[in-house]
């Protein structure tokens, strides 16, 4: 691959309990059947979560409640929120589904068998002279 950053930020290792509270983001950005379907209801379970976030503001407001607009303001920030962090720490390719890693390979032109290689394969001895001593 031709950055090697993203290799490195592929095989990123994390924590399991990082882990896990990585997938549950990650999870929150994909289709709830993970395109296992085509149904028009398949839709990201964040965008399930603003709609009923903006309808629990609306009942708030009709309700005449003062700050009614939080539960919509609260889920309106985490989405940026959520980008930045993508952003600087990706998904590694282990928490990747296997069309998830189809589709990055395409992205990327990257040959159907492809997997990142870890840096350190490769370049224990790459330019150096090793003593016999």
């Amino acid at each position: 691959m031709k950055n090697k950053s993203i290799d490195e930020k592929l095989l990123k290792p994390y924590s399991e309990r990082a882990m896990k509270i990585r997938r549950v983001l990650f999870n929150l950005f994909r289709p709830v059947l993970h395109d296992k379907s085509t149904s028009i209801w398949n839709q990201h379970m964040m965008a399930y979560l603003m709609f009923g976030s903006f309808i629990i503001s609306l009942c708030l407001l009709l309700l005449d409640i003062p700050y009614h607009s939080i539960p919509f303001g609260v889920m309106f920030t985490i989405i940026p929120l959520t980008w930045i962090y993508f952003k600087f720490q990706p998904q590694t390719w282990v928490e990747m589904y296997e069309y998830e890693k189809e589709a990055f390979r395409h992205i990327w032109k990257l040959p159907k068998d492809w997997k990142p290689t870890p840096p350190w394969i490769g370049s224990e001895g790459a330019g150096k002279k090793h003593s016999t001593k």
